[in-house]
């Protein structure tokens, strides 16, 4: 493996946490040629996020420490070290670097392609990596080697890399035109198959793969990370053990460090009342008489006799002075070869279409029964012309041919009326799919494949509760047979259950789906208040998947008789869900939630994923170990949501005998409709708000703050003093605060957290204090503040030091911030030496503190 392992930039390790916004350091903590490290950086040089590799990092040894324990408890890397607290799991990793940069291109511009990119990025971990692993480990000694078991995983890896093969074949990225996310995470997976095991005379069955992985890994991002990847070594027949990489010595390979990105600060300065926002153009339009939304409501209302009712509606309702009519064809239908990929390439254009549903109601075809497919459009603007900002926004509109409709010819009317009806055969061929472009966003259809009793179909049923989404399940559902139908295989080409139908495509992945729920509800809470919330949630929802389900999954399956049942693979897959239980129950000894104070999606797929395996295997001697997990189980299922599409929940009685035959999947009589009629999720309480030009904003009212008289303290000067000061910290820096300090115009707090006696987990703490100062950055512009975490041994201890502008805390600060309520503020007395000398210490990091070691510093500045 050793000619494609690369060495990886290696950089300072120490974390500085005196740095402004875009200035943050990430310590990456992951030792070279870790392709889970890989995707992290290569984000990072797509994105301009600076990354540094921690030094001297020794696999084995560095991830055994007490000090990286407390970031990640099982020891897994790569871990990623951030101002507001640690984050593991390498996807999560990867989504927090992408994230850190606003608009990131790497996960697409529409909700549809931020779902392909996450379904993408699953089925890479799910689908190819799980069994890349499966087929590799055992051959390098780290897991039991049985021949059937890697017969198995071989077969079910050429399933998944002839799904990618047949998906790539017309694309050249996983999603979009460009590189995205989805990418970087399924080459690094590659990386290591391509490296270690797959050789060319197995790769060579999959053509497209090979085309895509060589050319990924020659782009200059990738060739920054990667070394050249030329040729693969031999499979080793024989275990080897894990390989201790001895440090390397300075002289001979100075420590690299990733490019800065180019930053350009901006003074801060008081924000100017927003100018109104220009008119669109076509609002200053003469008034026609036709009313799109009337038409748009009856052809959404018209069921039956669609011809005699809504086609002659809108011939009687068009006004070709208002409006004008057009089709659309496709450029490149040679290209559309894959049906699935065709239908999600006709839905991301749907999507990037949203902004003009105003003015727009179209229609989009997708003809033929065998590749290639055709599609063909018809669409209805505002205006005589095609609006000229959806020519500059849309980049789809050049790959269409667009003719204007000619009325008086009524062949071309009677086109526009079958293209309107979705009549079929069209033009003498078959439809596979139509889509329309009329729906206002939250009424869009949603319709979830699945069979009853699906823990993974249960992920997007609890979103869709709580996040106030209609999801729909669809009729009549067999587990083996509806799965393996034609039209199912066209949206997840592998069978896999479930699938969620929308609108602009089919997404599979079942993880990828609930997050596509989640996202349909803007601001969602599901997804927390901030960047590191955010990646705890994904830190989560990944741990759930690769620790917690996939060792359900190895104890479970076999026994079932799914999988070939080895006794020595049982004991490996429950020692290994014992280490992430426990990790899990020392979370949630401190913690109601996974990540903050109320329901998150990381909530909603770990309690799924548990739901197996307390309903099939894990019987309550076996819970018991885990009380914390034991009773955070309990209370989510028990939740009204959680009950809605669970039901009542039961806990296995008995671990299943193992079944000496495989057994196969059972087929589900079809249920009479008289028994029990579809299940369909809540209508959700919409009120429907009339379109209507918007106002011209009114001018933002002045912070408070802003009004109070000048102080001879310039907030700016301290904290450019508290940056730059690298020696001689007391008497440079402390000694400039007391001289620029202004009573009149600052107040000094310090802050005791209430409840310490929680904090039992050092890396959830520190977690904790990172999730405040992201919510605290509302009044950076009015405020500094520094959090130390105290204490060598639990219950941790949380004080703090904050410099707030006027005399008292600002009123929005603690009506906003949440955590406000959960410490005490006291006023410093600074005619009081004792005090001084405390914010004193608290803002030089002096350790011992009050008698006490430093478990960690963050400053908010």
């Amino acid at each position: 493996m050793s000619n494609l392992i690369c060495t990886v930039r290696s950089a300072a390790g120490s974390l500085i946490g005196r740095r402004q916004p875009g200035e943050m350091a990430l310590v990456l903590h992951a030792g070279s040629g870790n392709k889970n490290a890989f995707k992290a950086l290569i984000a990072a040089e797509y994105s301009g996020v600076k990354v540094e590799l921690v030094k001297n990092f020794q696999m084995g040894v560095s991830n055994k420490t007490p000090e990286f324990l407390k970031m990640n408890p099982i020891g897994k890397i790569p871990v990623l070290e951030t101002p507001d607290g640690p984050v593991f799991e390498s996807n999560a990793i990867a989504r927090y670097v992408t994230r850190s940069k606003a608009d990131n291109p790497l996960y697409g511009s529409s909700l549809i392609e931020y779902a392909h990119i996450e379904q993408w990025i699953d089925f890479s971990a799910t689908e190819v990596d799980a069994n890349i692993g499966k087929w590799l480990y055992p051959r390098l000694g780290y897991a039991p080697y049985v021949a059937v078991s890697e017969e198995a995983a071989i077969a079910a890896l050429k399933r998944s890399l002839g799904a990618l093969n047949t998906h790539l074949a017309s694309n050249t990225y996983l999603v979009g035109h460009s590189v995205t996310l989805a990418d970087i995470v399924m080459t690094c997976n590659l990386y290591m198959g391509f490296a270690a095991i797959m050789i060319k005379s197995f790769t060579s069955e999959f053509p497209h793969v090979e085309r895509y992985f060589w050319t990924m890994v020659n782009q200059p991002n990738f060739q920054k990370v990667l070394a050249d990847a030329d040729s693969v070594p031999p499979v080793q027949k024989k275990a080897a053990p894990p390989k201790e990489q001895k440090p390397k010595e300075a002289k001979k390979e100075a420590p690299k460090e990733a490019p800065k990105p180019k930053a350009v600060e901006k003074p801060e300065e008081e924000e100017e009342a927003p100018k109104p926002k220009p008119k669109n153009p076509l609002d200053l339009l003469p008034p026609s008489k036709m009313i799109l939304d009337e038409w748009k409501r009856l052809y959404s209302n018209t069921k039956t006799n669609f011809r005699e009712v809504a086609i002659k509606g809108f011939w009687d309702m068009y006004d070709p002075e208002g409006y004008s009519l057009w089709f659309c064809d496709y450029k490149y239908n040679d290209e559309n070869t894959v049906s699935f990929v065709t239908m999600n390439k006709v839905g991301g254009f749907l999507q990037r279409m949203d902004l003009c549903r105003k003015y727009a109601f179209g229609k989009m075809l997708v003809i033929g029964s065998e590749p290639p497919f055709k599609v063909k459009g018809l669409w209805l603007f505002r205006g005589p012309e095609i609006p000229k900002f959806v020519m500059d926004e849309v980049y789809d509109m050049e790959l269409y041919e667009w003719t204007k409709v000619d009325i008086s010819d009524e062949a071309q009317k009677e086109r526009v009326s079958a293209m309107i009806e979705d009549l079929e055969p069209f033009e003498g061929e078959a439809l596979l799919d139509a889509k329309c472009f009329k729906r206002q966003p939250g009424e869009m259809a949603l319709v979830l494949h699945t069979f009853d009793g699906n823990k993974n179909a249960f992920k997007a049923l609890i979103a869709a509760e709580y996040s106030g989404v209609k999801v729909e399940l669809a009729k009549n559902f067999q587990m083996g047979v509806s799965n393996k139908t034609p039209e199912y295989l066209k949206m997840n080409p592998i069978g896999k259950v479930p699938v969620l139908e929308t609108p602009d495509g089919p997404v599979f992945e079942s993880n990828a789906i609930a997050r596509y729920v989640t996202r349909s509800k803007a601001d969602n809470p599901l997804y927390g208040s901030s960047l590191i919330e955010y990646a705890h949630i994904e830190q989560w929802i990944d741990f759930s998947a690769t620790e917690v389900d996939a060792n359900i999954g190895k104890w479970l399956y076999p026994r079932l008789g799914f999988a070939p049942y080895v006794a020595v693979s049982e004991e490996a897959a429950i020692a290994a869900l014992k280490r992430s239980l426990g990790a899990l129950n020392t979370h949630l000894a401190s913690n109601t939630y996974l990540v903050g104070h109320s329901v998150t999606l990381a909530d909603i797929v770990m309690t799924c994923n548990l739901y197996m395996g307390f309903a099939c295997i894990m019987t309550r001697i076996f819970t018991s170990e885990f009380p914390h997990v034991e009773r955070y189980f309990w209370t989510m299922v028990n939740q009204p949501n959680f009950k809605k599409v669970m039901n009542d929940v039961k806990q296995a009685d008995s671990v299943p005998p193992v079944q000496k035959k495989a057994a196969p999947p059972k087929e589900q009589k079809p249920k009479e409709a008289k028994k029990e009629a579809p299940k369909e999720a809540p209508k959700p309480k919409a009120v429907e708000k009339p379109e209507e030009e918007e106002e011209a904003p009114k001018p933002k009212p002045k912070n408070p703050l802003d009004l109070l008289p000048p102080s001879k303290m310039i907030l700016d000067e301290w904290k450019r003093l508290y940056s730059n000061t690298k020696t001689n910290f007391r008497e440079v820096a402390i000694k400039g605060f007391w001289d620029m300090y202004d009573p009149e115009g600052y107040s000094l707090w310090f802050c005791d957290y209430k409840y310490n006696d929680e904090n039992t987990v050092s890396f959830v703490t520190m977690n904790k204090v990172g999730g405040f100062l992201q919510r605290m950055d509302l009044c950076r512009k009015y405020a500094f503040g520094k959090m130390l975490v105290i204490g060598s041994e639990p219950p941790f201890k949380v004080k703090g030091l904050w410099l707030f502008r006027g005399p008292e805390i600002p009123k929005f600060v603690m009506d906003e911030v949440y955590d406000m309520e959960l410490y005490e503020w006291t006023k410093v007395d600074i005619s009081d030496e004792a005090q001084k000398e405390r914010v004193s210490a608290m803002i030089e990091d002096l350790e011992p503190f009050e008698g006490e070691a430093l478990l960690d510093a963050k400053c908010f500045k």
